[in-house]
This record gives C-alpha cells, structure tokens and sequence, in this order.
C-alpha cells in the first residue's frame, strides 16, 4: 500500500491530486479534532474543574483559575463557547513541587500527555487528560512586587525544529489572596481581584469577547530570548 502512495505521489498525473486529497484530509481531521474538544469540555467541563479544584485544595496548593477559563467564570458564569481547554495557574518556587502536582493528579486518574521545558528554568507548565478533558498548569513565580510566568507558541513565520517553541513571559502584580467564587453551583478559587487580573491579561475591554485574540501577543506578554520545548509524554 505504501509503495502505491509513494508511486501516485511521484506520478506527475496523479501527484496534484493526491497532495489536494491529503490537505483535505488534514483539514477535516482538524475540524474534527477542534469539534471534539469543545464538546468534551462543554458536557465534562464542569466537573473537571471540580475535580482538579478539590485535589489542590486537599494538597493545599496555591492555585487559581486562569486565563481563558477565569475568563469564563468571572464574564460569562459559564465556559466560553470556544474554549478547549481547562487553565490552571499554580504558584511553586521549585521543580520537586511540580513533581508533586504530578503525583495529585495521577492519583484521582489524570494523565500527562504534554510538558512545556526551558532548558534555563525547568518546566514551566504541563498538559494533563481526565475523561477526555485537557487542563492545562501554568506554573507562577514570583519575585518582589510581581508574579509571571512562561507560555510557548510558533511564531508562523519562523522555522523550528520539531519540539522548538518561542517564549514569552507573562507578568501581573503579585496575587496576596484568593477566595472561593460560586460558579455553575461549585466554589472554584480565583484572584481576590479577579477583574483587576482579566483587565491585565485582557486589557481595559476584557468584558467584551474578542475572537482575534491571540495569547502570545497579549497585553501582559513580553517576548523572551528563550527557547522551549514542547515534549510529548
């Protein structure tokens, strides 16, 4: 079968179409893929979070809800409709205390599929997968006055090698407190000043949905000279 591929890609008859084939197969395999998640997270959302919110707060772990899904709980009460995953901000000062999340969730079931690694810092967030729901732990740092943290993308216009990511950093003043929010008939903790928080991450117009939105571009990000990887565990 494979030498039949091989021959109809060389084939200057046949190769046009074969690669058109294949770019709708890619197309329509990512669609699904994107419909998938959205809809796991949309019937499982809420009681992942739950779930991660209960094994940190049994661990007695500084964290909070983040990014897009504090987003959600603070402006819409609900997950927003394009989200597909879950982001989880979790304060530690070393790499044996993110061994340790680790270990909380591998205990109630959770596995790692994904670590995000600066050679310089160790890792800086991980991907983990309960009942087909993605949630993500960005790990904060905090020094003085502030607290930031590291998140990975693909600039398009750069060329990587395989597991090659840029960096950027994202700052906010030091979060002192958290407190329980009621959202979908749970308690999930947040920023005590959670809309202070959106308005940084966000900027000024943070209530109104912005479907251009790009993460790595945000108003809190700076670019770094960093180099990550994203390893696939």
């Amino acid at each position: 079968m494979n030498k039949i591929k091989d021959f109809l890609k060389s084939c200057i008859f046949t190769r046009k179409i074969v690669y058109f084939l294949l770019k709708v197969n890619q197309y329509f395999r990512s669609k699904y893929y994107i419909f998938k998640k959205k809809h796991n997270i949309r019937r499982k959302g809420i009681k992942i979070i739950e779930k991660v919110q209960k094994a940190l707060m049994d661990n007695n772990v500084f964290f909070f809800f983040d990014m897009g899904t504090l987003l959600g709980i603070v402006r819409e009460g609900r997950i927003i409709k394009h989200d597909l995953d879950i982001d989880v901000g979790v304060r530690v000062s070393s790499e044996t205390e993110k061994e340790h999340i680790k270990e909380i969730f591998s205990a109630i079931g959770a596995k790692e599929n994904y670590r995000f690694v600066i050679e310089e810092l160790g890792v800086v967030e991980q991907s983990f997968v309960y009942d087909e729901v993605k949630f993500d732990i960005n790990y904060y740092y905090q020094s003085g006055e502030k607290d930031y943290c590291y998140l990975m993308y693909r600039n398009p216009d750069k060329t990587y090698t395989a597991d090659e990511m840029s960096v950027v950093e994202l700052s906010c003043e030091h979060i002192e407190k958290l407190v329980l929010k009621d959202f979908c008939s749970i308690k999930v903790n947040v920023p005590e000043n959670a809309e202070k928080y959106l308005s940084c991450r966000y900027g000024e117009n943070w209530k109104i949905p912005d479907k251009g939105y790009v993460y790595w571009k945000g108003p809190s990000t700076t670019p770094t000279n960093y180099l990550g990887k994203g390893i696939k565990i």
